[in-house]
């Protein structure tokens, strides 16, 4: 049996403006992005997930990033695709618990970040050597 063992979290960057006066409705833009970098051996990768929120009429008044990587290990022979898909699973529910913390202890409403339905279509596999990346590869 194959699995994908979670083995912890890693905040690369947090940002936050928040410049906003009194109660305003907010009209967030959200854009994300989503990366698997694996081993050559392929017994390990680190998943980054990477959220980027603003205000669409204010931008410069809020907006937010956070940018989180998970490491894990491969056990056994799985499909990229596979492994792309279980590591999103993973790292959204840790993210999005962390970012509405965020939020809510800077004074803002607990924003929520919708999840990405990951399907075979809208998953892109590199098989790289990785030997310009520090053994890493996506």
């Amino acid at each position: 049996m194959s699995d994908l063992i979670f083995k912890g979290l890693k905040v690369d960057e947090i940002d936050l403006t928040n410049k906003l006066q009194g109660e305003q409705q907010m009209n967030i833009e959200q854009r994300s992005s989503f990366n698997v970098k694996y081993t050559q051996d392929n017994k390990h990768c680190i998943a980054t997930l990477t959220i980027d929120m603003m205000h669409k009429e204010k931008p410069m008044d809020f907006n937010f990033k956070i940018e989180v990587s998970a490491f894990m290990d491969i056990e056994g022979a799985m499909d990229k695709k596979e492994i792309h898909k279980n590591a999103y699973n993973e790292i959204y529910p840790h993210v999005r618990a962390l970012a509405m913390t965020i939020l809510v202890n800077a004074g803002l409403p607990p924003i929520a970040i919708p999840k990405v339905k990951m399907d075979d279509s809208n998953i892109k596999v590199n098989e790289n050597n990785g030997q310009n990346q520090g053994g890493l590869y996506s």
